[in-house]
């Protein structure tokens, strides 16, 4: 047996893509895991299939009879991990067989060096189902880094202590709450630093809706509570105008781009959207 590794599942009403979240994490190579699965007011087979897991693994559930939301479902789960090591996954994505042993290898071998660091992360493969493509490419995120854009992605690999010190997911976040929540753990426990391994799969194919899907309204709300916490004076805006830019149901202003413009890591994606777009005449134009 290695060192236990705590991996926390939040799920409500998706059997069928859980059933598949909960295989890949029982067929890790490192098999010394405890899996916590939080039914958050889950009425379909759910409890059901979990219960039916307890008997031949190490298989936690926390069951809510009303929604408490992810957030609050995560902060259930990592408050009675025992493992030295803790990890989340949604339950319509899935780990490959190697992700926990090479995390595992990676943390020790950094350690044993005397690196300070507050978590691990891996690219993504994000799955379309006819093709595939990678994110978060970046090796090492800082929190100059992290602050203007979720370069790490929707899960770490690090310690219960670590993720508890830090304060855990806001709940009050309606959207951005894993983003959030990376920069404290940041700026509580140093950098991140990218295995590169590619041993997360993001499932974008399935006929469900995904979990970050969020309304225009929500990611906006995210975005002025986001600035208010950590945005002011760590020069974040640029940053959470091109995430923002990102969602389809949002339209950035003229004003918002030019923001963009005169910052170096934005500029280019600005100019960009500035030549795709038809802007009415300014006054100055009218008058010449």
């Amino acid at each position: 047996m290695g060192k236990l590794v705590s991996i926390y599942i939040p799920t409500k009403n998706r059997e069928t893509l859980l059933r598949r979240a909960v295989h890949s994490v029982l067929g890790q190579t490192h098999t010394d895991v405890e899996l916590i699965v939080v039914s958050d007011g889950a009425t379909d087979g759910t409890c059901d299939y979990v219960r039916s897991l307890q008997g031949r693994h190490n298989v936690q559930l926390i069951h809510n009879d009303t929604s408490v939301g992810a957030c609050a479902a995560r902060n259930q789960a990592i408050a009675v991990a025992h493992g030295e090591f803790i990890t989340g996954l949604d339950d319509d994505d899935l780990f490959l067989p190697h992700r926990l042993a090479t995390f595992v290898a990676h943390w020790e071998r950094r350690t044993a060096a005397g690196e300070r660091f507050s978590c691990l992360f891996d690219r993504r493969i994000f799955d379309h189902g006819p093709s595939v493509n990678l994110g978060n490419t970046d090796p090492v995120v800082t929190m100059e880094r992290i602050v203007r854009d979720n370069a790490i992605g929707n899960q770490v690999f690090t310690t219960p202590a670590l993720l508890r010190g830090a304060g855990g997911f806001d709940a009050a976040m309606p959207a951005w709450q894993d983003w959030e929540m990376w920069v404290r753990l940041v700026a509580h426990g140093g950098p991140a630093h990218n295995i590169g391994a590619n041993s997360y799969v993001m499932d974008i194919s399935h006929e469900f809706e995904r979990i970050t899907l969020k309304s225009g309204d929500k990611i906006v709300q995210a975005a002025r509570l986001f600035y208010a916490k950590h945005g002011n004076g760590q020069g974040a805006l640029p940053g959470l105008l091109h995430s923002l830019g990102a969602y389809p149901q949002i339209t950035l202003t003229l004003g918002d781009l030019l923001v963009m413009a005169g910052d170096p890591a934005t500029r280019g994606y600005a100019f960009t959207q500035l030549r795709r777009r038809k802007f009415k005449p300014t006054m100055a134009g009218t008058l010449t």
